[in-house]
């Protein structure tokens, strides 16, 4: 069953490429924001206390929702053409001809570069662009996005960076020995981590200010 799965999904990332990794990126991300959504309902629940028995997961569909949408029709083509001008730019794969140190050696350096302008060029855009593509899915106005990405977007970017460094090493044999097609795919089983960390930074802020309207309007 998993070579017959495995052997449709080379299919279709083959006759489909945008369209596969776009909705690969997108189910990684609802996955990652599930579980972004699990740890803050578990430490809300632990602040209102045992007593008051909270053990039910309150999922929020639009959440979910928006962040699914927006590695399906942003981050997730993002990442298509990105790699592919990576590699066009800085080529691991056709480094050079032969099968020498040498050209293992320029390979690496290629693969390494890659690894640090997607960690610290590219997760930066994505970022942004998740305050601003979620902010909106979710109903906040501009001057509130604007806002709150001026005290949220740096410290979610240094957050990112920091776990990035834990995450570079397996980012490195992914680019270095994955083809560029099996890339997007790669780096999307990684970033279940990435998605979730950036999730809950984003939405941190947005939920302290909902449990507060909230509790103003109990008042």
């Amino acid at each position: 069953m998993l070579i017959g799965l495995c052997t449709w999904y080379m299919g279709c990332l083959n006759a489909f490429p945008l369209y596969t990794k776009s909705l690969t990126s997108a189910i990684i991300s609802l996955l990652g924001d599930g579980g972004a959504q699990y740890h803050e309902d578990r430490i809300r629940a632990k602040e209102i206390g045992s007593h008051n028995n909270v053990k039910r997961f309150n999922y929020n569909r639009r959440r979910g929702l928006t962040n699914f949408a927006d590695s399906a029709l942003i981050c997730g083509p993002m990442l298509h053409y990105g790699y592919d001008w990576l590699e066009s730019a800085i080529p691991v794969v056709n480094s050079c001809s032969s099968s020498s140190a040498l050209c293992a050696w320029s390979a690496s350096h290629a693969a390494a570069a890659h690894v640090l302008i997607d960690d610290f060029i590219f997760d930066a855009i994505f970022i942004a662009i998740m305050f601003i593509s979620t902010g909106i899915g979710e109903g906040y106005y501009m001057n509130q996005i604007v806002t709150q990405c001026k005290k949220d977007y740096f410290p979610t970017v240094k957050t990112m960076w920091k776990t990035s460094f834990l995450l570079m090493p397996l980012e490195f044999c992914l680019f270095r020995f994955l083809p560029l097609s099996l890339r997007v795919l790669g780096i999307n089983m990684m970033d279940i981590i990435w998605d979730a960390i950036v999730s809950y930074m984003i939405h941190k802020r947005r939920k302290a200010d909902t449990d507060e309207a909230l509790k103003l309007v109990a008042i």
